[in-house]
């Protein structure tokens, strides 16, 4: 059975870094005896700087794909978010036809009861609008 481990984009960075200082300190190394060490062992030093530095890489590059993979996270809450907060907004909007249909049937029954015929008018015009959904011309 494999082991899996996962990281964190910033654990991904913080070994890359570590692998790229192992790498640096072998380049001194590799310099600063340059005489004392042998065409083998320069070589050698060589190919495990080499051997680091795609280490580097690898590590980088994956912590770059965990910050997508979280950035791609935010973008999917984000949206469900919106969706949440339509949904919402549409709610909104159907309570205050209700309410503003509500209020302009009471509006014509008062006005009916008064015999009041421009009344009576202006509540069967804001019944319509609110039924339309214009809210704003049936208040």
């Amino acid at each position: 059975m494999a082991l899996t481990i996962k990281l964190t984009d910033k654990h991904a960075y913080q070994i890359a870094d570590t692998f790229a200082q192992a790498s640096a300190r072998i380049l001194d190394f590799r310099i600063a005896h340059s005489a004392a060490l042998s065409d083998e062992e320069a070589t050698e030093l060589e190919k495990a700087e080499d051997r680091l530095d795609q280490a580097v890489v690898l590590f980088r590059g994956y912590g770059i794909q965990l910050r997508g993979a979280q950035a791609e996270e935010a973008a999917s809450e984000l949206q469900s978010a919106i969706h949440t907060a339509r949904d919402t907004i549409a709610t909104i909007d159907s309570v205050k036809q209700v309410i503003s249909t509500g209020t302009a049937l009471v509006d014509l029954t008062v006005a009916m009861l008064d015999r009041d015929a421009k009344g009576a008018l202006a509540a069967s015009r804001r019944i319509s609008a609110a039924i339309k959904g214009d809210v704003s011309d049936a208040a």
